[in-house]
């Protein structure tokens, strides 16, 4: 049952050999809330340019921390360049930083270079992401898919679920935001979609407390608000145009 309702979701957002031909999506990005206020940064992630690669699971931010200053994400480093494309700083294994309890309380321009780049790259991948090897799936009927990520995917939580409206769109995500803390359940509620080249994306986000999958979650505070925009997509040639 999840792996037909699976297939019903990525027709519904564009059909999977369109999603494998994905490349490159950029895109413009603002975002912001209580949970990067929080840590210290609440304007790191305004005005921003977002180059990112599905398939090679990188993330670019132009303007990130500096106009003509980039941001790279992928999960195993992040990165700052600066106008001339110099790396002024970088970390290795990111993710093991926010094991410290210092980093529930403040983050750097790094520690949210980390949690904005799986966070893209998850968003912009649904639901392809879901068909990557290391997910398995269960569903309740047309409602609700179940997730559970092993270690080889940069995510929120281990444990994740989808909530679907009838005609297969995503109107909620709920997971735990792990390098915020183990207690931060979280319901991100998706309010918008847009199709560009035949795939959807889900470009206005709010994300709430969570009481439960099966709660309405609380109406405040926002936690993160994300607006995307000015969505532009490149593909890999098709098999059949190729041959």
């Amino acid at each position: 049952m999840a792996i037909e309702l699976l297939e019903a979701l990525l027709a519904e957002h564009g059909g999977r050999e369109r999603w494998a031909r994905l490349r490159t999506v950029r895109a413009s990005l603002s975002s912001g809330g209580l949970a990067f206020a929080m840590h210290l940064q609440p304007q790191a992630l305004k005005h921003l340019r977002v180059e990112l690669q599905p398939q090679a699971r990188r993330v670019l931010l132009g303007d990130f921390h500096r106009p003509g200053w980039c941001g790279e994400w992928t999960p195993q480093r992040v990165a700052l360049y600066d106008e001339q494309h110099r790396c002024v700083a970088q970390r290795e294994a990111p993710r093991e930083r926010f094991k410290a309890f210092a980093r529930q309380l403040w983050w750097d321009r790094l520690d949210i270079l980390y949690f904005a780049g799986y966070a893209l790259w998850n968003y912009l991948s649904f639901p392809y992401l879901l068909t990557l090897p290391g997910v398995q799936l269960r569903s309740e009927g047309r409602q609700r898919l179940h997730a559970q990520f092993d270690g080889s995917i940069a995510t929120h939580s281990r444990e994740q679920v989808f909530h679907l409206d009838a005609a297969l769109g995503l109107r909620r995500h709920d997971y735990t935001a792990q390098v915020i803390g183990s207690w931060a359940r979280a319901a991100n509620l998706c309010l918008a979609s847009e199709r560009v080249a035949g795939l959807r994306f889900y470009t206005r986000r709010k994300v709430y407390p969570s009481r439960g999958t099966l709660a309405a979650p609380l109406p405040f505070p926002t936690l993160v608000w994300i607006e995307i925009d000015d969505l532009l997509l490149e593909f890999a040639p098709s098999v059949i145009a190729a041959s």
